[in-house]
């Protein structure tokens, strides 16, 4: 019988870790399937930075200023909890070759966001969204907890968020900037979603490592060909 596991994750929480390397000791997979392409795999193993003069030509100044904007609070977020961003992709791929386990990489190559980062988000959502990563980064204190949308309501960065707050998340996402949720989520949830039925024709157990923000969707794709999709 065939199985896909679906591990949601938080890019920056020691709970993702931890739960990447239990989940793969209790499914004994065929597959780990993680939200890299090569090419963004690569650089975060060998640490690359490439020239920033070239990405402003290639990208444009204002996309590449969201891309910097948006990692440079991934990295100040991580810097709270002493997790570098990325670590949980990281610790699935090794924890498949620690065990010798087929590793796939199944998102869509980062050359290809950027460019519709470039041609298909409009300027004003590009400087709704510049505007608002700064002012976000101005407001991250230091500590493991951020508040969300000045209520009472908390993240603790140590772990992955609940299904009814990331739900609540995505859906303030969608409708303050629709065409970025299209190209950041949208076409990469059809992309790796198709990605992991091609490798559930090869394997008969899949581990799918992939940020909590991408399970509703991949799941809702998956099962219309699939049942019994279960997440940890």
């Amino acid at each position: 019988m065939k199985k896909i596991i679906i591990v949601p994750t938080s890019h920056i929480a020691e709970q993702s870790i931890r739960r990447i390397k239990e989940v793969v000791e209790k499914e004994k997979p065929d597959c780990i399937a993680v939200e890299l392409d090569a090419i963004r795999y690569k650089a975060m193993k060998e640490e690359q930075k490439g020239s920033s003069i070239t990405a402003i030509k290639n990208m444009g100044f204002a996309t590449y200023l969201i891309f910097f904007l948006l990692k440079y609070i991934q990295k100040k977020l991580g810097g709270m909890v002493g997790i570098m961003p990325g670590a949980d992709m990281l610790s699935a791929v090794d924890s498949a070759r620690e065990n010798n386990i087929n590793v796939a990489f199944i998102d869509l190559d980062i050359r290809v966001t950027a460019y519709k980062f470039k041609t298909d988000l409009p300027l004003r959502e590009k400087m709704r969204m510049i505007k608002y990563v700064l002012a976000t980064s101005f407001t991250i204190t230091v500590g493991k907890h951020i508040p969300f949308r000045k209520t009472d309501k908390s993240i603790d960065l140590r772990k992955v968020p609940e299904k009814d707050f990331i739900k609540e998340a995505m859906k303030i996402f969608r409708e303050q900037f629709p065409h970025l949720y299209r190209i950041l989520l949208d076409d990469r949830n059809d992309f790796m979603a198709k990605n992991i039925l091609s490798l559930i024709t090869k394997f008969d157990t899949l581990v799918v490592v992939i940020g909590a923000g991408h399970e509703e969707g991949i799941k809702e794709i998956l099962t219309e060909k699939m049942n019994n999709i279960p997440s940890h």
